[in-house]
């Protein structure tokens, strides 16, 4: 995987530019670094897809850390300010959906099967 491409994967879908996506490059390594260590096969034909995943999970992130960030909106008078934001249950949606076309790719974490001895 390379760290621009879950960059700009990730700044297309915050709509950020390049220079404000920059701010958040801790959120697309982390995810990165999450990402490669689940992923049983990192040949070419799924680096695409594994960078939509660590894009999509720094994305969910992202919409957390904005979400706790404080009022959504205030007005003085006539004039009214509102934040917009991605929606934390839509970024986690898009993150359940890119985990999910990526699991040809990862390792099933979510199951064990092991043998009870008598």
């Amino acid at each position: 995987m390379d760290i621009e491409n879950v960059m700009e994967r990730f700044a297309l879908m915050a709509d950020l530019s390049d220079k404000a996506a920059a701010k958040y490059k801790p959120f697309c390594e982390d995810a990165m670094a999450e990402i490669k260590r689940r992923a049983k096969d990192d040949s070419a034909a799924a680096q695409g897809i594994l960078c939509a995943a660590a894009a999509s999970l720094a994305l969910y992130r992202w919409a957390l850390a904005n979400a706790c960030a404080g009022e959504e909106s205030f007005s003085a008078g006539d004039v009214r300010v509102t934040k917009s934001g991605m929606n934390v249950e839509t970024a986690r949606q898009a993150w359940r959906e890119s985990v999910a076309a990526a699991a040809p790719y990862l390792k099933d974490e979510g199951f064990l099967f092991e043998r009870i001895k008598k």
